[in-house]
């Protein structure tokens, strides 16, 4: 692949050109949350408000005098993902983009050693991935995916970051904003580029000291990895073109499962619902700004012009 970046990405449509509606999602979206974020008081939907029901829903709150006090990015995480592990050290690490035997299984787990993890150091040559004659070979840390919970999440927190957010509950909302675009953004991106291939998708996501994504992760049901946020070498993308090669190979695996024929019949629908809903998060017009500025050191307008090259080919994003 051509790795010149063009600049295909609609954020930069003006307002008259964007589809009127363009930029918010359905109930429940991203988008939506983001603004109900911003204004913890606003109803949702003429319903409670985002305090009143993270209550509610998660018991957050059990004393009356606490109730009104703004919930944390874990409490609103928890009440979203209920397959959550929160962790709170420096995952910036580069071999999370690098090493085949990064333990990124334990990010997953609820108590785990984050001092160890956070000095985690490779021995010996990175372990091989991929497939040989047919048969897939992989690190032990790899195959260890497969036994996590299809749907979880895992995010990591900057001890800088954590400490900002309990005295500043804005800093908190930006936080959660970010992540949850992020994961919006990802199972949209990767199922638009391979309809089915984000059944029972795993998503980690690390928070660096500066409060961007450093480091982001993906697995499929099948165990492997989806999307890492950095392979090689040479090419600062090279990873997004890499993840490609995992889908066809993971979605290999999966059509060959139970699902194959419910995933079969739903293609041609999946793949037209995905590339609307992408289409409808890259023309929000504010996507760089909650995603940030890089996505694990690559440029999140990199990203976004890739993403529309690899779903809808060299052009400028369908309206």
């Amino acid at each position: 692949m051509d790795n010149t970046i063009s600049t295909l990405y609609t954020p930069r449509i003006t307002a008259d050109q964007r589809p009127q509606g363009a930029g918010r999602t359905k109930g429940g979206g991203f988008l939506d949350l983001a603004q109900r974020l911003r204004d913890p008081s606003a109803p949702l939907d003429g319903g409670p408000t985002l305090t009143a029901d993270l209550t509610t829903r998660g018991s957050l709150r059990t004393d009356q005098t606490a109730a009104a006090e703004p919930p944390s990015l874990e409490e609103m995480l928890r009440a979203k993902y209920p397959r959550l592990s929160y962790h709170v050290f420096d995952a910036s690490s580069g071999y999370w983009r690098t090493r085949n035997d990064y333990p990124h299984y334990l990010l997953y787990q609820q108590d785990i050693d984050t001092e160890a993890i956070e000095n985690w150091q490779p021995t010996g040559p990175n372990p091989f991935y991929g497939s040989v004659d047919g048969k897939f070979m992989a690190s032990k840390e790899i195959h260890a995916l497969s036994a996590i919970p299809p749907g979880s999440k895992a995010v990591v927190i900057h001890p800088a970051v954590q400490a900002r957010m309990e005295e500043d509950p804005a800093y908190a909302r930006e936080i959660m904003e970010r992540i949850d675009t992020y994961f919006a953004f990802d199972v949209a991106r990767n199922e638009a580029i391979l309809p089915g291939s984000t059944v029972g998708m795993n998503q980690a996501i690390a928070i660096g000291e500066d409060g961007s994504i450093v480091n982001v992760q993906a697995s499929s049901s099948g165990g492997g990895r989806i999307t890492r946020s950095g392979d090689t070498e040479d090419d600062t993308l090279s990873w997004w073109d890499l993840r490609m090669a995992r889908h066809a190979y993971f979605m290999e695996l999966l059509i060959q499962g139970q699902r194959e024929d419910a995933l079969l019949q739903s293609t041609h629908v999946s793949s037209g619902a995905a590339k609307a809903q992408l289409a409808q998060l890259l023309r929000s017009g504010n996507l760089i700004e909650l995603l940030g500025d890089t996505i694990a050191g690559v440029s999140t307008e990199s990203v976004l012009d890739l993403t529309v090259e690899q779903v809808w080919g060299a052009g400028a994003l369908p309206l």
